[in-house]
């Protein structure tokens, strides 16, 4: 299967969904993580054209580190909006990754990038199967029934897990990861005094406890008309 993690910015993956890909790749599929913005706004201090760059090869050391493909959407971190001209873009990157199976933010997320880069998701659904959308790069892809899974929030806050994917066999390997954001550890420590390590820890601690495992991270599926709603397909 192809899979799809489409996040707003560079971390988001390694935060809410890394272990799950690592799941994926080890059972043989294929991963793409697609990151909406440059993130080049993440900063206090370093300016955004230099924070640009060192934020793209953090993300391309990540996706490496596991094997996945890296899309790499390049919107102005902070600036994601629900308008015609991302919708287009949205388009093309749900068509080079023909998925399968797309892991995206939550709608109630506390991010605005998150919450926009969800609704474009959805918006861009059907038309990235459609051949004659004007103004797009990638052809279509297959119209096909790709099951779309919203991640947890941040905290979990307004979160109600429906699935589980138990990662304790890969959390160290997700923390490898999210190790190769090193620009956001002091950042986050600066701007939101956040542990990263420490989050993710007790987040998927947390969810592991409901799942009846010492790891996990915690979805909800999209119901909704011709989304493949027959069967479970999580790992």
């Amino acid at each position: 299967m192809n899979i799809l993690c489409i996040v707003a910015h560079p971390d988001d993956t390694e935060i809410l969904c890394a272990g799950t890909l690592i799941r994926y790749i080890q059972a043989g599929h294929a991963v793409t993580i697609a990151i909406f913005t440059d993130g080049s706004m993440g900063d206090a201090v370093i300016e955004p054209a230099v924070l640009k760059n060192i934020r793209a090869k953090e993300a391309r050391a990540a996706a490496d580190l596991i094997g996945a493909n890296l899309v790499w959407g390049d919107v102005i971190d902070e600036h994601v909006f629900p308008d015609a001209a991302q919708r287009i873009k949205m388009i093309d990157i749900l068509r080079k990754a023909d998925p399968d199976i797309i892991f995206t933010h939550s709608p109630n997320d506390y991010h605005p990038d998150h919450r926009y880069v969800s609704q474009l998701v959805f918006d861009a659904y059907f038309q990235k199967g459609l051949p004659h959308i004007p103004n797009q790069q990638m052809p279509a892809c297959r119209f096909g029934k790709a099951r779309v899974y919203y991640m947890d929030n941040l905290g979990g806050i307004g979160f109600s897990p429906a699935e589980y994917v138990d990662i304790s066999d890969v959390f160290e390997l997700k923390k490898q990861m999210l190790a190769c954001h090193k620009s956001q550890f002091e950042a986050m420590k600066d701007l939101a005094d956040t542990n990263l390590f420490d989050m993710i820890e007790v987040q998927a601690r947390f969810r592991g406890m409901a799942a009846g495992c010492r790891y996990a991270e915690a979805f909800t599926r999209l119901d909704a008309f011709q989304r493949g709603l027959t069967s479970r397909i999580l790992p």
